[in-house]
């Protein structure tokens, strides 16, 4: 990042977090339940002088939570819209949604990657841990390293990394997308290594799994594979060879109970899923994305009223709304039941994800067959899940396809089950699907096309004279070439 923090020793904690830090110093308690406050969940830090004097523990409540606003905030709120899973239909949302973001909206958001309670923190966190000898702990933070900044490398494309957070630089240089995503999965096997070789959980603070050597190392080669097929336009054979290895190390519980997902609890104020703050608090700001509506109506998708509620709409029916669509009518809202709920946690790395992996892999390895097989077997155990909430939910399933059909049928189901997952992005750049067209035939993309990554912030851009300059939403980063 081009602007260092005023203090390596100070811990500033985004607003949602309110005292956090604060609290855990005073109370130090392992039982301490609650860690989300507050309101506005994307800017106006508080700060807690004297990271000397705050518990390795406490200190990663609060890069955690910092890191939920980083993955459910005003980033993923971005990307959704420009995959149009989600539509922006009012003030600055609905700007961006029609391709016309700004880059001053994205200075918060960008601080919060480096500066406290981000990396800077994190590398405070496992600095400590090894000295403490707290070894799941600083494996646990170097998996939040690493899904943090391979997630903003698909994001931006090249970013200050090798010297970001350190004294020596303050104009840090920008690294190549491909060095980020190294470094990465670099850095999840050290952190395999570390969580394997255990510690005392009974203060460990995690909020994901609980200090759970298993879950956490399956998660950690769902990760590697995401990033290494992230590459295969670039890589061909090879990296569906090595996603695929790496895959089949990954989430094996169907359950869901091994997935990657923020904790969020009902009924405790400010605690409640980012999400479902941001369209209780802003109504019609945001609501149903016309692709992705379209594309459930079409193949009668259960999850069509799962994901969406249908009589927020005015009219008991889920609508969607498109880059060109004017308002009203409204798009239909997030259903409060399920994915709008206050608990609810968007999978970030999911047994899914890790399916859907290995079901590209097959396909481009030359096994239709098995990849057949194991998507209709994804979408079996989806359908079962959905069915808790709706036991008459019913998702596709497809018979006698090959070739283009296939890999389309894969994509497409990709697609709708990682509704609200950023990783939606790196997989349509990679492989064209889905195809940005209504029901009709008709294109719903921006007058320049489909956003293929994020503007650079203005404030990096003013401080930085290694940040890119005059930088487009449609420009291809590193591993999406022409």
């Amino acid at each position: 990042m081009g602007r260092q923090p005023v203090s390596i020793f100070k811990v500033v904690v985004v607003q949602y977090v309110k005292m956090i830090i604060l609290f855990f110093c005073l109370c130090l308690v392992p039982g301490c339940e609650d860690f989300l406050t507050g309101e506005n969940l994307d800017s106006n830090p508080n700060k807690v002088d004297d990271v000397d004097q705050v518990s390795v523990e406490a200190l990663f409540v609060g890069s955690q939570v910092t890191l939920y606003g980083v993955m459910e905030g005003y980033l993923s709120r971005l990307v959704t819209m420009f995959m149009q899973q989600l539509g922006g239909q009012l003030y600055s949302h609905a700007d961006d949604y029609k391709c016309a973001p700004l880059d001053w909206r994205l200075d918060d958001r960008w601080s919060d990657l480096y500066g406290t309670g981000g990396l800077v923190d994190l590398r405070t966190i496992q600095e400590k841990s090894e000295t403490q000898e707290k070894y799941i702990l600083k494996g646990v933070s170097q998996m939040w390293e690493a899904l943090i900044f391979s997630t903003a490398a698909d994001l931006w494309g090249d970013l200050p990394y090798s010297q970001a957070v350190n004294s020596l630089y303050n104009e840090p240089a920008f690294d190549s997308q491909r060095s980020i995503h190294d470094a990465a999965i670099t850095l999840i096997d050290q952190a395999i290594d570390n969580i394997e070789k255990g510690q005392d959980f009974s203060s460990l603070n995690d909020f994901t799994f609980s200090g759970n050597q298993e879950k956490w190392m399956s998660c950690a080669r769902t990760l590697q594979a995401r990033i290494t097929l992230n590459w295969a336009e670039v890589n061909g054979a090879e990296a569906y060879g090595q996603a695929l290895a790496l895959a089949e190390q990954g989430i094996s519980d169907v359950s869901g109970a091994s997935d990657w997902r923020p904790f969020h609890q009902a009924g405790s104020d400010g605690e409640e899923s980012i999400w479902h703050q941001f369209f209780d608090e802003n109504l019609y700001v945001m609501g149903a994305g016309l692709l992705l509506v379209d594309m459930l109506k079409k193949d009668n998708d259960g999850r069509l009223t799962i994901y969406f509620d249908p009589e927020s709409a005015f009219n008991d029916s889920v609508v969607g709304i498109s880059p060109a669509s004017g308002i009203p009518p409204y798009a239909s809202q997030l259903n409060q039941l399920t994915v709008g709920s206050e608990s609810w946690g968007v999978e970030w790395v999911s047994w899914h994800e890790n399916q859907f992996i290995i079901a590209e892999c097959q396909y481009n390895l030359g096994q239709e067959q098995a990849a057949l097989a194991t998507l209709n077997n994804i979408l079996l155990n989806l359908e079962q899940r959905w069915q808790v909430f709706d036991p008459a939910c019913q998702l596709p399933r497809y018979v006698n396809i090959s070739g283009d059909e296939l890999i389309a049928a894969i994509m497409n189901e990709k697609y709708k089950a990682m509704f609200l997952n950023m990783q939606t992005m790196s997989d349509w750049r990679r492989t064209g699907y889905p195809v940005f067209e209504d029901r009709n035939g008709n294109s719903t993309e921006c007058e320049n096309g489909t956003p293929r990554r994020l503007l650079y912030p203005e404030l990096e851009k003013k401080t930085n004279s290694n940040a890119p300059t005059g930088d487009s939403i449609f420009e291809r980063v590193e591993n999406d070439p022409n």
